[in-house]
């Protein structure tokens, strides 16, 4: 299944993966991640220990994942064996895309603005590793 947008709805004031996954959604794609592959009892069981909630609650959100093409479904015997489609770190590049794009798009000026006031404010080195990036990028274009 092939992995559109990953953003719907961008919650900037949650924490991690929470910001554009609902809370169940963010701690399943965790475990599966984390794992590889896994089933609903897999996953089911590793939740159970931190919360309070039904084997078929997990069986529709990580079915609703896989309709959100983050998750692919694969028969085993009587169930599904879930692999991720993308991966963790993939996952968070494009996230990061897509927040940035759409400020991008209408904010650019103050984006780039606040970015570096930022940076700026909290850590020289981040803000060296931004210019190093500039240069790299600069110099790749004048290739």
């Amino acid at each position: 299944m092939f992995l559109k947008r990953v953003i719907s709805d961008f919650k900037p004031h949650k924490i991690g993966y929470k910001k554009v996954l609902g809370e169940l959604e963010a701690d399943i794609m965790k475990i599966v991640w984390k794992r590889n592959k896994a089933t609903v009892r897999d996953v089911y069981e590793q939740l159970r220990l931190e919360r309070s909630l039904a084997y078929t609650t997990v069986m529709t959100i990580m079915g609703r994942l896989a309709e959100k093409g983050l998750l692919e479904k694969e028969p085993l015997g009587n169930a599904y064996i879930y692999n991720p489609t993308i991966s963790e770190g993939d996952f968070v590049k494009r996230v990061v895309g897509e927040v940035l794009d759409g400020l991008m798009e209408e904010f650019a000026e103050p984006a780039m603005s606040h970015m570096v006031d930022r940076l700026s404010s909290e850590d020289a080195e981040k803000m060296n590793a931004l210019e190093k990036i500039i240069e790299e990028r600069r110099y790749k274009g004048a290739k």
